[in-house]
């Protein structure tokens, strides 16, 4: 049973198609770890405050957009969400026009998604990729999925509704951005010649499964080989919370200090270092 990753519903003309979206694809990619060489315990990243030398709480975090003079513009989430609102709330895939596949140059394609019926809904999902078969066209749609608007195109794959992602045309990089290219280079007729005898003898019918992704292979061997012969490593891990401060009147050498969890509470410490910081800022004032 694939995830459904978003609910809403197909919408054109007076038609509205509830449906869900399930991930299409499932990365196999080996996943590595960074860990500390001396113990193997993984590595994280902590949110640290360069000016206040410190680190900090998620409820201390807000948005900002660098522009091209290094300022920030703030914003607070409740002013995102204003402008995210009312997009968010349409929960429907917006079918704006219908077009051949083959106009659709494949840059503009990103990530494909297998769209499902609601049970209330077969015979209208049905219907849709019945036409979208006898025509040989899909769909251009709108919709609002994971905070961002995108375009995509509906398509019928294999009896299955097809959701597939697009990047807008202002996000594709210009050919003409492309070094060393040129219109005005001699071509050898007789290379070229050659070239389409070689493309001809190599020319066949797509067929995914003879490709394989050798060295995610090789490489899992060699974890696997690894593990077999118990050169795998525990973590040695220990919960230890991180206690900053600075001392005298908060301008000299900044210092750290560990204790464990069970000594210090990692929230009554960042409110220490909330006031440390304050008080060291109005010192600078003054």
């Amino acid at each position: 049973m694939l995830h459904t990753a978003w609910k809403g519903k197909i919408s054109f003309g007076l038609i509205d198609i509830p449906i869900k979206l399930h991930g299409a694809i499932e990365e196999k990619d080996v996943k590595l770890r960074t860990l500390h060489s001396v113990c193997h315990t993984p590595i994280h990243q902590e949110k640290h405050c360069q000016t206040c030398g410190r680190e900090v709480e998620s409820d201390e975090l807000v948005k900002g957009y660098e522009t091209a003079t290094g300022q920030f513009v703030v914003l607070s989430q409740q002013e995102i969400d204003l402008v995210k609102e009312p997009f968010a709330a349409n929960k429907a895939v917006e079918l704006l026009h219908f077009v051949s596949l083959d106009d659709i140059d494949p840059l503009f394609f990103d990530k494909p998604y297998y769209i499902s019926p609601e049970e209330t809904s077969l015979k209208a999902y049905y219907t849709l990729l019945n036409a979208l078969e006898i025509t040989n066209k899909v769909g251009i749609a709108n919709v609002f999925l994971y905070s961002k608007q995108q375009i995509a195109i509906i398509r019928s794959v294999g009896g299955s509704l097809v959701l597939h992602t697009m990047h807008f045309e202002e996000e594709l990089r210009s050919v003409t951005d492309v070094p060393n290219l040129s219109t005005t280079s001699s071509v050898n007729e007789s290379d070229t010649q050659v070239t389409v005898e070689l493309i001809d003898k190599l020319s066949t019918s797509f067929n995914p499964s003879i490709y394989k992704n050798n060295y995610r292979d090789a490489l899992q061997s060699v974890i696997q080989q690894k593990n077999k012969s118990r050169r795998s490593y525990k973590s040695k891990r220990k919960r230890r919370t991180r206690y900053s401060t600075f001392n005298g009147n908060f301008i000299g050498e900044h210092r750290s200090f560990y204790f464990t969890a069970d000594k210090i509470n990692s929230r009554e410490k960042n409110v220490i270092l909330k006031k440390e910081s304050i008080k060291k800022a109005n010192e600078e004032v003054r």
